[in-house]
């Protein structure tokens, strides 16, 4: 008896060009309904599927999934549908695209489906596709890899490109916290940093194929966010995801639609302290999203974290009577340790800076509290100068074993300073900030931290065994 996956496209008497074209037709039309039923069962998401890698409730017994039992419905319903020799291969592709709709089931059928197909015809750019995002379903990202590469070479494919840049990441990242991580620190000329790079480049190569295409622009903008967090937070590479991110919007509604665009871009615009940007990015991938947690819980972790902020600075970290007035006052400058004596940074007030980089000036006093917001960036410090004035010190690629303790002497050089004014859903949150980019620049009761305090960036993807979704990854500590 042939196998399923001959059954399905096995010719019985029909044949011919314009009839292959027909039943071809129908197939695709068993195959739209199929997966227009999925995205209307009452408990999936149409706006934000993440069904290729989820367990059904049913897991135990999928023969009681609704989706399960409508997949092999149309699966059945394919078989009756007969094509010649010449359309075996497409009908094939078209099979294994109906077993992809639950493939926690129909995975390993559909990858037979494709092999099949390409053994059939080993120009079906589809079906190498296709068997790349099976493999990389069952983890097997060199596989995956090689697939897209197959497709490739079948001729210009914005899809399999898109595909490429997003496997290359997942792979060349290396181990990492949540699946994709750049362990070396860096994306400089080792393999992961060779990967992020080619990654980059196959993104770009799918917007020139189709500029009007707004999920190249998309993933291409997810390209150089990974450059940006693996390859030491180039300021030209959050310009470039940045502007990656609104042209897909421009160009493609249904890009300015994508939830995780949304959150995506918000993780890197609340790295970069851009907070009211963030916020908002937060809210909108919620409003897309209903029944996606992330975004909710994302954006309620920064409302709290800003709200708690602003109360401590305001408190001087709740310190009261004796221990609050032993931190008033100037701290000797001795304690500014390495950044003392001629030749060194100015001491300045805090009232002295001016908004941006101050090069040549260094603000020291004492530590009022610290903040760990959830997820650990930044390691923030309440800082209280000679003067009583306060403002928020926000250390990023911090070790999460470092730390300071209230009363250290804290001395910031060529301190940057920003004046937050965000107003969101009836709050205002106003402060200053003081961004610090390594711990190794601060100095703390006049010593350098030791090098253990910093911590090599880190990348995590959280659901990269989903190729068709992209979500995000989280700021480095």
């Amino acid at each position: 008896m042939a196998a399923p996956e001959e059954e399905a496209a096995a010719a019985d008497g029909e044949g011919g060009e314009g009839g292959d074209e027909e039943a071809l037709k129908r197939l695709e039309a068993l195959v739209t309904d199929l997966y227009h039923f999925r995205d209307t069962l009452p408990s999936r998401d149409p706006a934000h599927d993440h069904t290729q890698d989820h367990t059904h409730d049913h897991a135990q017994d999928p023969t009681q999934d609704p989706l399960v039992a409508e997949m092999e419905r149309t699966l059945k319903l394919m078989e009756q549908i007969h094509v010649s020799p010449e359309g075996r291969g497409r009908a094939l592709v078209l099979r294994a695209r109906a077993l992809g709709v639950a493939p926690e089931v129909g995975g390993a059928r559909a990858e037979l489906a494709l092999g099949h197909a390409l053994k059939l015809d080993p120009a079906l750019g589809v079906a190498w596709r296709q068997l790349g995002e099976q493999r990389w379903r069952r983890g097997d990202l060199r596989g995956a890899r090689e697939a897209f590469g197959g497709a490739l070479q079948q001729g210009e494919d914005p899809e399999a490109r898109r595909l490429l840049s997003m496997a290359l990441r997942a792979q060349g990242a290396g181990p990492g916290p949540r699946g994709e991580g750049p362990g070396s620190g860096g994306a400089g000329p080792g393999p992961g940093g060779v990967a992020l790079r080619e990654s980059l480049a196959q993104a770009e190569a799918a917007v020139r194929c189709d500029p009007r295409d707004g999920q190249s622009w998309y993933v291409l903008g997810n390209a150089h966010v990974s450059l940006f967090f693996a390859g030491g937070q180039s300021p030209g590479s959050a310009r470039r995801a940045l502007a990656a991110y609104g042209q897909a919007e421009r160009v493609d509604p249904a890009a300015a639609a994508n939830p995780d665009l949304h959150l995506n871009r918000a993780t890197l615009l609340q790295f970069l302290e851009r907070f009211q940007g963030a916020l908002e990015g937060l809210s909108r991938a919620a409003e897309l999203a209903p029944g996606w947690e992330e975004p909710r819980k994302r954006h309620q972790h920064l409302m709290d974290y800003l709200g708690n902020l602003c109360r401590l600075l305001e408190s001087r970290g709740k310190l009261r009577g004796k221990r609050r007035r032993g931190l008033a006052g100037p701290v000797p400058l001795p304690l500014l340790g390495p950044l003392g004596g001629a030749g060194g940074p100015r001491p300045s007030p805090i009232a002295g800076l001016r908004p941006g980089p101050n090069p040549q000036r260094v603000v020291l006093g004492r530590v009022l509290f610290s903040l760990t917001p959830p997820g650990g960036v930044p390691y923030t410090i309440g800082l209280q100068d000679g003067g009583g004035a306060v403002a928020a010190v926000t250390v990023y690629n911090s070790a999460p074993t470092w730390g300071v303790a209230v009363g250290d002497a804290l001395g910031v050089a060529e301190p940057v300073l920003s004046q937050h004014l965000h107003q969101h859903l009836g709050q205002t949150f106003s402060f200053l900030g003081l961004r610090v980019p390594s711990p190794l620049s601060l100095v703390v009761n006049g010593k350098r931290p030791p090098g253990s305090a910093l911590a090599p960036p880190r990348l995590a993807l959280s659901n990269p065994s989903a190729p068709p979704d992209e979500a995000t990854p989280p700021a480095p500590r």
